[in-house]
């Protein structure tokens, strides 16, 4: 399965900068566009002591939605059908507890792997690997530093945007 199908952002990745001050965040944000061809929606500025940066870190609130819908619909079916599979695998093992009780076996084994697979589901739309991203600015926004924000769209954006901020000297963090 493509990773990228559970998503319904168009920028899965974010990735944060944190400058001393606003002419070098400034300057590696149009170095950023023109070095990697991003567009202004991609390339945020998060200043000293701003307080309504949230919608700089999530931008898509509908992909967010869509990602919500997306996981937990495709890996609750991927749970249904893994909970099938072992239960059969199972049966055919003659385990007696299987074969002494065949329905209601099967209905608690493919019911545990559906669950399983929404909780992945879930854990996919909280995207606990953000709260890194989160914490750098929340922190660098409190000291009075000027954070830069990318939203990459792709492996190849991703990757010129992590050379080019590591060349400048920024302190980076970046999600999954």
């Amino acid at each position: 399965m493509n990773w990228q199908m559970l998503f319904g952002e168009k920028a899965t990745t974010k990735i944060a900068a944190v400058f001393d001050s606003e002419s070098q965040a400034l300057s590696a944000a149009d170095f950023l566009k023109s070095a990697a061809g991003l567009q202004s929606t991609q390339v945020l500025l998060v200043e000293p002591y701003e307080r309504d940066y949230a919608k700089k870190l999530e931008p898509e609130p509908q992909g967010v939605a869509r990602t919500a819908i997306r996981a937990h619909a495709m890996l609750g079916l991927a749970g249904l059908v893994a909970g099938i599979l072992v239960w059969f695998a199972l049966y055919a093992a003659d385990i007696p507890a299987i074969d002494s009780s065949p329905g209601l076996s099967a209905m608690a084994i493919i019911f545990l792997g559906s669950i399983a697979g929404l909780l992945l589901g879930g854990l996919i739309t909280s995207r606990p690997d953000h709260q890194i991203v989160i914490q750098r600015v929340k922190t660098a926004t409190e000291a009075g530093q000027w954070s830069l924000i990318v939203h990459p769209r792709d492996a190849r954006e991703c990757d010129v945007v992590i050379e080019k901020l590591t060349a400048a000297g920024a302190d980076i963090a970046r999600t999954v």
